[in-house]
């Protein structure tokens, strides 16, 4: 007999005969010796073995053991043979052997599985979250409720035509537009041109005359009559001008830096109200 380990209400059934001849059925008996041993262990008593006599008149001479004593098997066992030795003065001793084993579900319950091995059912797993729906998206789950709509809400053949077409377009148009570039920079085109103008602008930044104008002290410097003045000789001209000039009549004169020798003089076409001031 297959026992669960762990379980202790089963219970094994045995005959008691006569110990003398064997075969007399012995009725009314009680106040059994029991000695129990599991998977090789020492013989060992069971401290209060409970046995039934089952029918004496329908069934004499039958009795039942309850195995409630040591009924787990040892850490990593699947199955483990058990003994039991019963005996009582009035009878014959008895032997009974029961296999001990480890159940892979939990007892008293089925595995279904269907005709091809496959579970029919798996209701919680351990450890786990049951999945109650859709884990990917997928037609008709849960968008429109049916295939059909869902199917009916995809674009049409020509929608999708037209958007092809519009594509085509789009990129037709960045094609021909970088055809239009390389043939310019190959050619020496408008990228060229306005990449060496910017480049003679910023060259001539760095000009020592330029620079000359800006950082350079003003000197004595004026052009003579009739001849067009440089430009730091009219910056000169102005600044000696209007700090270091004077009137006199119709005389205007401009005074070198040490605003006494003149430098040159203007003559103005009125002494009270003039409205022209000319080199002389």
């Amino acid at each position: 007999m297959r026992i669960p380990s762990g379980v202790t209400d089963q219970y094994i059934y045995f005959v008691a005969v006569d110990a003398t001849d064997f075969t007399t059925r012995e009725t009314g008996l009680s106040s059994f010796t029991v000695y129990r041993s599991r998977n090789g262990g020492a013989a060992a008593a069971m401290t209060t073995p409970t046995i039934n006599e089952t029918d004496s008149s329908n069934m004499p001479g039958v009795y039942e053991l309850l195995l409630d004593e040591d009924m787990t098997i040892a850490a990593g066992n699947d199955s483990e043979e058990m003994v039991f030795h019963i005996t009582h003065a009035g009878m014959a001793p008895v032997t009974r052997t029961i296999e001990l084993y480890r159940p892979k579900i939990t007892a008293g319950y089925t595995l279904g599985a269907g005709s091809d091995g496959d579970l029919l059912e798996v209701n919680t797993l351990t450890g786990h979250t049951a999945q109650t729906g859709d884990n990917y998206a997928r037609i008709g789950a849960p968008a429109g409720a049916s295939v059909s709509a869902d199917i009916a809400a995809l674009p049409t053949a020509a929608e999708n035509r037209a958007e092809m077409d519009s594509n085509s377009t789009q990129l037709a148009a960045i094609v021909a537009d970088t055809n239009e570039l390389q043939g310019d920079w190959a050619n020496g085109g408008r990228l060229d041109l306005l990449i060496d103008a910017i480049k003679a602008v910023t060259d001539n930044l760095n000009d020592p005359s330029v620079a000359d104008i800006l950082t350079t002290q003003m000197t004595e410097s004026y052009a003579a009559n009739g001849v067009a003045p440089t430009l730091a000789q009219a910056l000169f001209a102005i600044h000696q001008k209007l700090m270091q000039g004077s009137y006199a009549g119709t005389t205007s004169t401009v005074y070198k830096l040490d605003n006494t020798t003149t430098a040159f003089t203007g003559t103005l076409d009125d002494g009270t109200n003039p409205t022209e001031d000319r080199r002389a």
